[in-house]
């Protein structure tokens, strides 16, 4: 028999699935009552985003479930031996879209089959990111009550505040959830994780150093599609990307607040360098 339901939303640790959260339980008492708050936690992520995800759970008065995946990202990156990029994101797939799958699939074992009503926190002002279908099985039903109900931006951050939880302390330097290493983030997010957690940037530039050993012949490999991080971090290419990432931000406060591009300028740090539409909603939500 499949006719049992089950409601899941998965923490991200970023605002929007957080503030979803919050609204179901101020919005939809009976779906609060059933659903299950899970966090894919690939032992990679920000400190901020741990600290805020205890913050969320002791706000929300519910357990947020971790879920981890089967091997850590060293073992998975020498299976693959490449780096996670915006083309080929392994990372998501492996770290979080398995562990998922396999969370619901002993959920069935244990409890029965049935349909997954899955809570996704895309906004009203986005709601070309929402598709039905999304997940490509049959048993999930993607559901966006924010969409729904004309939530947006500023919304959610009056959602945030009046829940008292607030915004995660990474934004002070980054605008989004996810991994430290993360191949959607820019380069001057990359600069803002040296100078806020360098022992973070160190890790993910000893992988670098591993595929490019000094005196390599071949084409480097890295992180950023165009930069490695040893070579980011030299004074003058630093100084470069900082003033270009200014100077980007002059641009957007002189253009029509019409544009597209700055229907989104309160949100902190935008970079349109950064993964916007395309990144993984497992991840940045």
């Amino acid at each position: 028999m499949k006719d049992k339901e089950y409601h899941i939303l998965s923490l991200s640790g970023g605002k929007d699935s957080t503030a979803l959260a919050f609204y179901i339980k101020d919005n939809m008492p009976e779906i609060h009552e059933k659903i299950e708050y899970i966090f894919c936690d690939t032992e990679c992520e920000l400190p901020e985003t741990y600290d805020y995800l205890n913050k969320i759970e002791l706000f929300l008065g519910k357990e947020i479930k971790r879920i981890k995946p089967y091997k850590n990202f060293e073992y998975l990156m020498a299976m693959y031996n490449y780096f996670p990029s915006p083309i080929k994101r392994w990372c998501t797939v492996e770290m979080k879209t398995k562990p998922f799958r396999k969370y619901v699939y002993d959920m069935f074992k244990e409890r029965g089959e049935g349909t997954i009503h899955l809570y996704i926190g895309i906004r009203a002002d986005e709601s070309f990111r929402a598709a039905k279908g999304k997940y490509g099985d049959s048993y999930i039903e993607e559901e966006y009550p924010f969409v729904d109900n004309g939530i947006t931006h500023s919304d959610v951050m009056d959602i945030l505040e009046k829940a008292g939880v607030g915004l995660p302390d990474y934004y002070k330097w980054s605008k989004r959830s996810g991994c430290y290493f993360c191949p959607f983030q820019s380069k001057m997010t990359w600069l803002n994780l040296y100078d806020n957690h360098p022992d973070l940037f160190e890790k993910a530039k000893a992988f670098e150093d591993e595929k490019n050993p000094e005196g390599c012949e071949f084409k480097p490999v890295g992180w950023n599609l165009d930069m490695l991080l040893k070579d980011m971090i030299k004074p003058e290419n630093a100084k470069k990307i900082r003033e270009d990432f200014e100077r980007k931000q002059q641009k957007k406060k002189q253009e029509s607040p019409r544009k597209l591009i700055n229907m989104f300028a309160d949100e902190p740090m935008f970079d349109e360098d950064d993964c916007g539409e395309n990144g993984c909603l497992f991840c940045h939500i």
